[in-house]
């Protein structure tokens, strides 16, 4: 048997199956002849957790191209685990049997494939659609601190080992929730995972962590039964800076697990790749319900003259009396020193000023012919609210002020909103996906759409950027099911990609060659 590849090759399995050149590297090809067996298939690659001995065993193969090398047609077997549904895989191994011709070749991309059963069906799993974050920002793993079969962290604040329970078997154990790199949450204080026990029983179903981390403080207050949670505030950030999860003013938000979804004590875990979609919240707003504005518009208001204006943003304490002063020449809407200048200055100082518009962004300018004050949040509170100060020199009077109409015709304010999943054509008023308000995953764990980023199918952990600034967000993904979390071809709770490639000939006579070749 050759084996060829780039560089120096050696002929033979060097001992273990593999091709190697010169320096010891793996060479991706291999070469194998068949002959016709009318009972048996030849094992040409036994794919497995770990490389053993042997010429057909390999460890993780990458995209695969079979290729018919020889002169005689040949038969290429590829073996998958067969699902009875999303949740099910039963104890039965099919077989997909191609013909490959003379120089035909067959790709096999290192992605989950299972066969199913008769039953035509997506194997989906859990659907979750247009779902908000938990509001404490964290949900319950349902494992809980266990002190019964030793302290760790209970009464001590140093100790590093946490214990759980319950446990029934290494298979179905609390310690099957959590994965290296986590961050979990007792009581008030956050721990980040390195290692998880061996759980050969009780007393090693246990956690590694690193103590008071992201702002909390390491504490003796943990007791026996205390619930350890799955948390998912803004990791860019200490665990208490904000009170839901959201981005950052740089748009920016990331946690260790997707909002406790995809985790269990045994059988399948994880989030199926490309079903992800999260969309945030659009900021609320309010208009003066003018129309046809331009910024070349008159105002109608009296040059070098004080006005007041209140206004309330999201949902906080009403500041009274913003001042602006009309300039002594422009009285436009728009233009250097005009008035939407100059109300967006009067704003713009606010907010780093300590009082009740302070850190609280508002917008105003024009959009669709209309004077529109909008907030700079996207949470589900954004919210703005204007008013009549009730003074002689109010922005917004009793009475209609230059173009500005009167406080009773001031359209109400519009509330903060998600964006709508479909749009509908203006002709035909055929539905489509409203693809440009979502985030989106490509499968290969990467984010792209009203931001970008990354996502890991098998704990969930998420990290966005340059997504909306200070928002709120819904997720929507498909988990637990056949193809969620990791690919995996050995693992006996869940086989969902390529178990082995086997090889036979047609023709009875004849010796036939098959190459592998990972791509």
């Amino acid at each position: 048997m050759a084996y060829k590849g780039g560089g120096t090759t050696t002929t033979g399995n060097g001992g273990n199956g593999k091709t190697v050149t010169s320096n010891g590297a793996v060479v991706k090809e291999r070469v194998k002849s068949i002959g016709y067996s009318a009972t048996v298939n030849k094992l040409l690659l036994d794919v497995e957790a770990d490389t053993t001995e042997g010429s057909v065993k390999e460890g993780a193969i990458g995209d695969l191209m079979i290729t018919n090398t020889g002169s005689h047609p040949a038969f290429a077997i590829l073996a998958y685990r067969l699902w009875t549904d999303a949740t099910t895989m039963s104890g039965n191994t099919y077989h997909i049997n191609c013909l490959l011709k003379p120089g035909e070749e067959m790709y096999i991309p290192d992605t989950p494939v299972v066969i199913s059963d008769e039953t035509i069906e997506q194997l989906a799993g859990t659907a979750v659609s247009n779902t908000a974050p938990d509001s404490n920002e964290y949900t319950d793993s349902t494992a809980d601190v266990d002190s019964a079969t030793a302290d760790g962290i209970v009464g001590d604040a140093a100790d590093t080992t946490v214990y759980l329970e319950p446990y029934t078997s290494a298979t179905n154990c609390t310690a099957n929730f959590f994965r290296v790199g986590d961050l979990i949450r007792v009581r008030n204080e956050v721990m980040e995972v390195t290692a998880i026990g061996a759980k050969a029983a009780l007393a090693t179903n246990t956690l590694t962590v690193k103590r008071g981390m992201y702002g909390s403080t390491a504490g003796t207050a943990a007791a026996d039964d205390d619930p350890v949670r799955l948390p998912f505030f803004n990791a860019y950030h200490d665990y208490d800076k904000y009170s839901v999860a959201q981005t950052d003013s740089n748009g920016k938000f990331k946690c260790f697990n997707f909002f406790g979804l995809g985790r269990a004590a045994t059988g399948i875990q994880g989030l199926t790749p490309g079903s992800i979609a999260i969309k945030f919240y659009e900021p609320g707003y309010q208009e003066l319900g003018l129309s046809g504005i331009t910024s070349g518009t008159n105002s109608g208001l009296t040059a070098s003259t004080e006005y007041k204006l209140d206004i309330t943003v999201d949902g906080g304490t009403l500041f009274q009396d913003l001042s602006i002063t009309t300039d002594s020449s422009n009285v436009n809407f728009g233009g250097t020193n005009g008035v939407v200048s100059k109300i967006q200055a009067a704003l713009d100082t606010q907010y780093y000023t300590a009082g009740n518009l302070f850190e609280k962004k508002v917008t105003v300018g024009i959009v669709n012919g209309d004077i529109r004050f909008t907030s700079g949040s996207h949470l589900s509170t954004s919210a703005i609210l204007l008013g009549d100060t009730g003074d002689s020199g109010s922005f917004i009077d009793a009475a209609a002020n230059g173009r500005i109409p009167a406080s009773g015709n001031i359209p109400s304010a519009v509330a903060a909103r998600l964006p709508d999943d479909v749009i509908y054509d203006k002709v035909t008023y055929a539905s489509s996906p409203n693809e440009g308000a979502f985030l989106f995953d490509d499968g290969y764990g990467r984010l792209w759409g009203a931001g970008t980023g990354t996502i890991n199918y098998e704990t969930g952990a998420i990290d966005m950027t340059g997504c909306p600034v200070n928002a709120e967000f819904v997720y929507s993904c498909l988990h637990t099911s056949a193809f969620s979390g990791k690919r995996n071809s050995t693992d006996a709770a869940k086989m969902n990609s390529l178990k082995a490639v086997y090889g036979n000939m047609p023709n009875q006579k004849g010796s036939g060659e098959l190459t592998l070749e990972r791509v």
